[in-house]
């Protein structure tokens, strides 16, 4: 996870909404894209709480495991 992008985000939300324009796709695929769509962090407070689940510890005690 990366510095906050309302940029990447907004390409992220167009990324999966094209996706989902599309007739064909398979209704397990429309559901998990659904999913990802609607929990996009709409901010940068949002992402910093998403980081801060996925990382409970904080990032560098998980990075320096990565390393080591």
């Amino acid at each position: 996870m990366g510095p906050y992008s309302e940029d990447l985000q907004y390409r992220r939300a167009a990324s999966l909404g094209s996706v989902l324009l599309v007739d064909t796709i398979d209704p397990d695929f429309r559901t998990i894209y659904e999913q990802k769509l609607r929990t996009l962090a709409r901010s940068e407070s949002d992402y910093m709480d998403r980081v801060k689940q996925v990382y409970p510890d904080g990032i560098n005690v998980h990075l320096r495991a990565v390393i080591e």
